[in-house]
């Protein structure tokens, strides 16, 4: 299939909105479900181009941040259009570096200010849970995290994914019973949702190395309403993949000051999104996705021999 950065009509259209020449077209390294590409024009001024499903929720979370005044570092929306069945945004481009072009032993100093900005982004509340692009999702919190584990999700069917080659079947079918029961016995919050990113990581994160802030959030197409908790036990589980050090967990805490419900929470949230992304590493099986695949399941076999500990 032709690459859209090569399709004349889409660069004329993308002429046509934002009313330029270009001038340069680069394109870096592809993600599994987007197409991304910088443009410049005569006047070199830059942009960044998305194509993908997920560019709906992108404009959509813009927009939303936008309306609500949250003063967070996003990239301004400049455009959106439709294009041979995908969405596109348009949209300036950040200046500043990746979080993962930062060494690993500088990595906990952004931790705060991810922190920071989460707050801000949960700022913003909604009456309904779900994800931002579904608009009439009538499920509440907790059964809408139930969904992606008891086979009713059409993306995540466990006896289906269970059976990949590179996974340990036999255990990703225990874990998930395991956390459907721990789900269903935890209370949640059942109204007055955040707005959630879901995925601070080195990727969506661009970072100003001169005072160890955040200085650019992308990436919002798993974004949703939902429990805050939820979306700083991604934060925890990037902290966990890099292996930050006992310090920045201990300073996480502190920061968070979690009441026991919370950090019970924060556990469990942590233990669904462990294996959730098992369904995503397994995809592909790439020397870093294997990697992956193997701390995620050395963890869920230690979790569920003290669990059964605890239990007898």
């Amino acid at each position: 299939m032709e690459r859209l950065s090569k399709n004349r009509d889409f660069m004329k259209t993308i002429e046509k909105n934002l009313d330029i020449k270009i001038n340069t077209i680069k394109t870096p390294p592809q993600g599994m479900d987007s197409e991304v590409f910088f443009i410049s024009d005569n006047k070199d001024n830059e942009y960044v181009i998305k194509a993908s499903n997920g560019a709906k929720a992108d404009a959509q979370a813009y927009r939303l941040i936008s309306d609500n005044k949250v003063k967070i570092p996003v990239p301004k929306l400049l455009g959106e259009f439709h294009f041979q069945g995908s969405n596109v945004v348009l949209l300036e481009k950040i200046t500043y570096p990746l979080l993962e072009s930062v060494p690993v032993s500088e990595m906990g100093k952004y931790i705060p200010s991810m922190i920071k900005n989460l707050k801000l982004i949960h700022q913003i509340k909604s009456s309904r849970s779900g994800y931002i692009t579904d608009e009439n999702e009538q499920r509440n919190w907790k059964e809408f995290l139930l969904s992606k584990f008891d086979n009713t999700d059409k993306y995540l069917n466990w006896e289906v994914i269970s059976q990949r080659e590179g996974l340990d079947s036999d255990l990703v079918l225990k874990s998930v019973k395991v956390l459907l029961e721990e789900l269903s016995n935890t209370e949640m919050v059942n109204d007055n949702y955040s707005f959630l990113h879901t995925d601070f990581n080195q990727r969506n994160l661009f970072v100003n190395p001169k005072n160890n802030q955040i200085a650019g959030i992308i990436d919002w197409g798993e974004s949703m309403f939902g429990d805050p908790i939820y979306d700083f036990s991604r934060l925890r589980m990037y902290i966990w993949h890099f292996n930050l050090g006992e310090e920045v967990i201990q300073n996480y805490y502190e920061e968070m000051k979690y009441t026991e419900q919370e950090k019970r929470l924060d556990t469990l949230y942590w233990l669904s999104r462990v294996i959730e992304y098992l369904a995503y590493y397994s995809e592909e099986l790439t020397e870093f996705n294997v990697g992956r695949i193997k701390l995620h399941e050395d963890f869920l076999r230690e979790y569920l021999q003290n669990r059964n500990a605890h239990v007898v």
